[in-house]
């Protein structure tokens, strides 16, 4: 008797064959990479270097060996969780009935039969984003295609056994959401998938031919959207996206680790992660800088001058002052002249500004070569025809004599001193208080010592003065924790990078970078991307906290001036904010250590300790490590993992922890201030479950 197609024993069932078709690709596929393994060993051991034959065969097994391996790993990955989502749905197209099992990992029958679709296919986004009922898709790059759904199911799998599934007309709804929520941090990364929400996914599917901003309040999933994002763009346009043109910028190395640990989840392989310190490296291969100079942290300034100076150095304001110069440089290094020859005007002054007036895209130096070669060019036609006996030696002295007319054939000024003598020139213009902040950039320069600010304007110089093709190292950019740097760094990224997009994720109410960073969107959205083409879009819905913590961590930004965006929790309940006063120092490590053994017999094993800087970090983390293991928290060895880590609040940005104990957050050491605000609130946000206060003295006010 055949079984009801919506019933739990068809469902049993279906799990049982889909999963023997797994087990049977894995041995498939196993004995077949055993098998061009070693022929590529045999191949290694007769290789010749004067053998074409040999060396083609080689390459082409290596490459098939290498897909093979790969259809192994994705098949061993699904047999852990073969899907995890279904629709039943009719194609108004061809009129035809489908039902597809979505799942993480694709898996194939046949080379025809698909067993269970990839979540990144284009159908899929029908799952996470439309109703029952009349709905439709789209193909990359293609039409919509309209459908009519007749099911939506959520599947709880464990390997071959079903332990639930779900009818919903919203897909992981608040309930189902909630209980995956509910569990440590471990077993909730391994949900994502399943529980992508509409909006998220609106974000993820956005075509990467145009720049994505999104604005994501804390525990938004904005780092998760990014990463899956990646791994959507990358399987629907392989042919227009290569990994190795991908970059992640993260703003430190464990967020970047952090990353890296799940990337190959996704399906995703080869692509490049940096600090934006890095990136800007990258770009600018420049030796003088990478083993010369120190790059330093604009955090780590706290003088009253150069927070003045911080926040004009962030701005695009900075960006137009340093093209302004550099324009008044140009004039200074091309000298308006005509090519004259024999009282015959070659190339009238008239003409040479036309030229600068339709090649304003050029650098300087490309502008200098293309002229001295239209100075070259001019005298050549002069030439053209000419019956004399003494032409030749005529031509050849004329030509000697217009070589190198506009300038030298290569940039012989250092990108550094171009900078330095900008900054003096900003000394000429600026008054007051900002003249010290300018000073002690110069400064820090004289000391080998640069900025992310700084290297993005040598970036923006080697571009805009010396480069004579245009830089295509990449094609896209993710930079996630966009909101503790300036306007001035994507200003500059999109000029040197003009055929790259870039997706930019952050939250202004977590720039703790107050002076330097963004406080809104504004600048990047009027001025830097296209408010026309390019996409805003807004993460409102906070999936990390508990409404207990959500509740105490939107209190504490109700003390700032600034405006902020509206959270929206999701709805789970967990305990109280929990605040200890204690009188002595040694109580708060007693107290602290109690409340981590607590909260690691409860089963939680993410855990952090969130001090305000580097210095008290060292400190505390020395204290507990008598006690009780504590994981490495220097910014230079640090990684994310399982475990009590000690952490400052800048080397938690991005990161998520089941528990989070918040070290003496009192008066003293936030007084009531608008950057304090969002310090405190990061870390308040970085809990999943519980978030306790341990302090000396008066607590904080703004808490």
């Amino acid at each position: 008797m055949e079984l009801d197609r919506y019933s739990r024993e068809y469902e049993e069932q279906h799990l049982k064959e889909c999963v023997n078709v797994i087990e049977q690709n894995i041995e498939k596929y196993a004995k077949q990479e055993a098998i061009l393994a070693g022929d590529i060993k045999e191949m290694y051991d007769h290789y010749h270097d004067d053998s074409p034959e040999i060396y083609t065969e080689l390459s082409n097994t290596m490459t098939m060996h290498g897909s093979i391996k790969m259809a192994l790993n994705k098949n061993r990955k699904a047999l852990q969780k073969p899907y995890f989502g279904r629709i039943d749905y009719l194609d108004h197209e061809d009129d035809k009935k489908s039902t597809l099992y979505l799942g993480k990992n694709g898996v194939m029958k046949s080379a025809t039969e698909i067993e269970v679709i990839d979540w990144r296919a284009p159908i899929s986004s029908v799952y996470y984003e439309s109703e029952v009922g009349e709905c439709n898709y789209r193909v990359p790059e293609g039409e919509l295609r309209e459908i009519k759904l007749n099911l939506k199911r959520t599947y709880e799998v464990e390997k071959d056994k079903l332990l639930d599934f779900y009818d919903s007309e919203v897909v992981a709804n608040d309930e189902l959401l909630t209980k995956y929520l509910a569990k440590n941090k471990e077993a909730v990364l391994g949900e994502i998938i399943a529980t992508i929400q509409k909006e998220q996914n609106d974000i993820i599917r956005q075509s990467p031919f145009h720049n994505v901003v999104v604005q994501g309040v804390a525990g938004s999933g904005k780092t998760t959207v990014a990463m899956h994002r990646i791994s959507y763009i990358l399987y629907n346009y392989q042919e227009k996206f290569r990994p190795k043109e991908f970059f992640i910028i993260g703003s430190n190395r464990i967020l970047l680790d952090y990353i890296t640990s799940i990337l190959p989840d996704l399906d995703v392989y080869g692509i490049n992660q940096m600090t934006l310190e890095q990136f800007c490296l990258f770009l600018l291969d420049e030796d003088i800088i990478t083993d010369k100079y120190k790059i330093i942290s604009h955090i780590q300034k706290d003088k009253k001058e150069y927070k003045k100076f911080a926040e004009r150095k962030g701005s695009l304001s900075y960006l137009k002052e340093l093209d302004a110069y550099l324009n008044q440089r140009e004039i200074e290094m091309i000298p308006r002249k005509t090519v004259v020859y024999e009282d015959e005007v070659l190339f009238s002054e008239e003409a040479f500004d036309d030229f600068l007036k339709n090649n304003q895209m050029w650098s300087t130096q490309a502008k200098i070569t293309m002229l001295n070669e239209r100075a070259l060019n001019k005298i050549r036609n002069y030439f053209t025809g000419r019956d004399y006996e003494y032409e030749k030696e005529e031509k050849k002295v004329a030509i000697k004599q217009f070589n190198n007319y506009y300038g030298p054939k290569k940039w012989k000024y250092a990108l550094i001193t171009l900078y330095q003598e900008f900054l003096q020139w900003m000394l000429t213009k600026t008054e007051g208080e900002e003249q010290l902040g300018i000073n002690d950039c110069i400064l820090s320069l004289s000391k080998k010592e640069v900025d992310v600010y700084d290297l993005a304007a040598l970036l923006y110089i080697k571009r805009r003065m010396v480069l004579t093709e245009e830089m295509e190292d990449a094609r896209h950019v993710v930079v996630d924790e966009a909101q503790d740097y300036g306007a001035m760094v994507f200003g500059v990224l999109r000029y040197v990078l003009p055929r790259c997009t870039f997706t930019v994720m952050g939250d202004v109410s977590q720039n703790i970078n107050y002076d330097s960073g963004m406080n809104d969107w504004e600048a990047l959205k009027q001025e830097v991307f296209n408010k026309d083409r390019d996409t805003f879009g807004v993460l409102a819905k906070s999936y990390r906290n508990t409404i207990e913590i959500s509740n105490y961590a939107t209190s504490i930004l109700s003390h700032c001036s600034f405006p902020t965006y509206q959270v929206e929790p999701i709805i789970r309940h967990g305990a109280m904010v929990a605040k200890h006063q204690v009188a002595k120092e040694s109580e708060m490590v007693s107290n602290a250590v109690r409340i981590i053994k607590s909260w690691q017999e409860t089963g939680y094993d993410t855990i952090a300790v969130i001090c305000k800087d580097s210095e008290s970090t060292e400190k505390v983390s020395k204290l507990l490590s008598k006690q009780m293991e504590v994981m490495e928290g220097s910014l230079e060895n640090a990684v994310f993992s399982k475990g009590v880590m000690v952490l400052p609040i800048q080397l938690t940005k991005g990161l998520e922890f089941d528990t989070v104990l918040l070290w003496n957050p009192n008066q003293e050491s936030y007084e009531k201030s608008d950057a304090n605000a969002k310090l405190l609130y990061v870390a308040a946000t970085r809990a999943l479950h519980e978030l306790t206060m341990v302090y000396q003295n008066k607590l904080s006010e703004l808490l």
